[in-house]
């Protein structure tokens, strides 16, 4: 005889957001160490802390003000989010670790879907294991001031641009790989003359500030990130003389030798001077 079941109550329990953040260099789950925070936009407090899956290791908000009816299934996220400008929520990500740079994320809230965001390495960080490192102190020499918050891309021929994210002083370190960019060999069988560390390559660097455009939100002294990727293309100094700037170009090319650190900065100064994109 086949059972009878009667549902007694039907409960529905949806999350409001769910984050799945990637280191930016290695392209993996990082779910250790950060501490993740919301807040609705426009305020300071109350600040709400996201839980952490020991399993998947995505963060999650399980309940935020305004948002009950979505948790509890009586209306879809579309009669939350109907624009692009409108943010409702700020997401702070902070790296007790000290390996990433902190982030603020402007979102509108709920997601239906997990949200996927990029972690860019802090000055301080280590170079990790098989890769080389570009650092520099990018320096606003119409403002005499930081260009904080600029990014900084750098490529190797016709190949795709790694890029990050210089924090609040105008401090960078851009990890690369170096099997991406070595020297073709020549010969048959395939040999080269030089040693590996003579090896070196030119890479074409270029970096993006407008701070007349970050965004700022209550509640951080970081921009938005979506306001920093957004910045459109600085000038670069290639050198100073007795004080005197020539004219900047829009690249700057260096060469990288393996297993040396490449610090760049404009001849005859410990800073690479650089003019916003407005200017």
């Amino acid at each position: 005889m086949i059972p009878q079941i009667t549902l007694l109550e039907n409960l529905i329990r949806r999350a409001d957001l769910g984050l799945r953040f990637t280191d930016h260099v290695r392209r993996a789950t990082i779910s250790d160490g950060l501490v993740v925070e919301a807040w609705m936009k426009g305020t300071i407090t109350p600040r709400f802390p996201a839980s952490r899956s020991p399993v998947s290791g995505i963060y999650g908000f399980y309940s935020l003000p305004g948002l009950r009816q979505y948790e509890n299934g009586e209306r879809p996220a579309s009669d939350f989010c109907n624009g692009g400008s409108s943010d409702n929520f700020v997401i702070a990500v902070e790296d007790r670790l000290g390996r990433f740079l902190p982030q603020v994320l402007l979102m509108c809230l709920p997601k239906e879907q997990i949200v996927e965001a990029s972690l860019f390495s802090s000055p301080a960080r280590p170079t990790p294991s098989g890769l080389g490192v570009i650092r520099g102190e990018l320096w606003d020499h119409a403002a005499d001031a930081p260009a904080g918050w600029a990014t900084v891309s750098v490529t190797f021929g016709a190949e795709e641009p790694w890029t990050t994210v210089a924090d609040g002083r105008g401090m960078f370190a851009l990890f690369v790989p170096y099997a991406a960019a070595l020297p073709g060999l020549t010969g048959n069988p395939p040999s080269s003359t030089a040693t590996i560390g003579e090896i070196q390559w030119n890479v074409t660097l270029r970096v993006f500030y407008e701070p007349q455009s970050l965004r700022r939100v209550a509640g951080s002294i970081v921009p938005d990130t979506r306001s920093i990727l957004q910045q459109s293309q600085a000038m670069i100094y290639g050198a100073i003389d007795n004080g005197n700037a020539g004219v900047p170009n829009s690249t700057l090319v260096k060469a990288v030798r393996f297993g040396v650190d490449l610090i760049v900065a404009t001849q005859n100064s410990a800073r690479l001077h650089i003019d916003p994109a407005s200017n």
